[in-house]
């Protein structure tokens, strides 16, 4: 006869985090440390090619907490779709609640307490299952969110028929019903509903954890987030952003990603460097196929795809034939008709990984 499985305390907390290169330094150690200074916490590691320095560091710090840190080590990088399915995978094991940090997201005091809170306040009302995101300035649709924009004129990716975030047929909503509801939920809770959550910041209590969710591993970066989102919709949970719980990243990813701005105001993504095309190719693809899959089953949607796809595309060939990035729109268009074809996978080579 088996013994019974011990019941999880219902004070713990799992963290998983996904680290790449040589990030030690950069945030991971500033990470580990603010997640392992709640005594409740147990965090998941996922080393996803990294460096020699970064593997020696994380495996010191899982020596010094035997019982409270675990590593999942890829011997390359392998993108953060299986990264984060595998890191997820071994937090649902543990039956607590989840919570999702990019390697470079220190934890604020109080905010596990604050999370908590939220969704026991959620669970009192009856409301649905929901996964909670926290705050994070360096997603610029979260700081609109909080001045008060809606959510549905923020998600163009969720409308069928849009191509990634341009859609020719929205229709603006001028009613006041929703700015009103929506203006009494932040003044009582501070909470928005929200389309899609990142990665980092993202709280899975346990009935939402318990379902063991995970992001489709071919689609290997990039829009992996949209998809879980789109998964945790599915299966009736909701998603709503904290205002009030904050993570301050140690990077600022969007303008350490950018390349230098010339003279004439060009589209930010032919501004890429060619060492960089890889990003390009998987989030030009991603968006095509999450666009493609929005449109499945609908005639109109199918055809308003298709418009608004040649109209961006077309922009964009426009403007890399006046600033001679044609080699960064090439690569744009071909990983755009592979999502469009659904044809995913680790289709070019990741940062740090040899072709051989």
């Amino acid at each position: 006869m088996s013994t019974p499985a011990t019941p999880p305390n219902p004070d713990d907390l799992t963290v998983v985090t996904v680290t790449y290169a040589d990030r030690w330094e950069v945030g991971l150690a500033a990470t580990a440390a603010s997640v392992l200074g709640d005594p409740r916490t147990h965090l998941i590691v996922v080393c996803n090619g990294v460096s020699a320095n970064t593997l020696r560091n994380v495996r010191t710090l899982a020596a010094k907490h035997p019982s409270r840190v675990d590593l999942i080590v890829f011997d390359r990088n392998r993108g953060s779709a299986p990264a984060f399915a595998e890191g997820l995978s071994a937090g649902y094991r543990r039956r607590t609640p989840v919570l999702i940090l990019d390697d470079d997201n220190p934890l604020p005091s109080g905010a596990i307490d604050r999370l908590r809170a939220v969704t026991a306040t959620l669970n009192e009302r009856g409301a649905a299952p929901t996964a909670l995101a926290c705050f994070r300035s360096v997603n610029p649709v979260h700081s609109l969110l909080r001045e008060g924009l809606p959510p549905e004129e923020l998600f163009a990716e969720l409308r069928p028929g849009a191509f990634a975030s341009t859609d020719l047929f929205r229709v603006r909503r001028t009613a006041d019903d929703s700015r009103e509801q929506l203006e009494t939920s932040r003044a009582r809770e501070r909470l928005v509903p929200l389309g899609n959550t990142m990665w980092g910041g993202t709280f899975l209590p346990a009935e939402v954890a318990a379902l063991g969710i995970l992001p489709p591993s071919e689609l290997v970066l990039y829009g992996d987030d949209n998809a879980f989102s789109a998964s945790l919709r599915s299966a009736g949970v909701d998603l709503r952003l904290c205002l009030d719980i904050e993570i301050h990243d140690t990077v600022d990813w969007r303008r350490s990603a950018e390349p230098a701005r010339g003279l004439i105001r060009v589209p930010r993504v032919l501004r890429t460097p060619e060492e960089q095309l890889w990003r390009v190719k998987y989030q030009a693809r991603n968006a095509a196929y999450l666009s493609s899959v929005q449109s499945r089953g609908s005639r109109s949607a199918r055809v308003r795809l298709g418009v608004n796809a040649a109209v961006r595309l077309g922009l964009l060939l426009v403007a890399a034939l006046a600033v001679g990035r044609l080699k960064v729109f090439g690569a744009i268009w071909s990983a755009s008709m592979d999502g469009l074809r659904n044809r995913l996978g680790e289709s070019y080579p990741l940062p740090g990984n040899e072709v051989r």
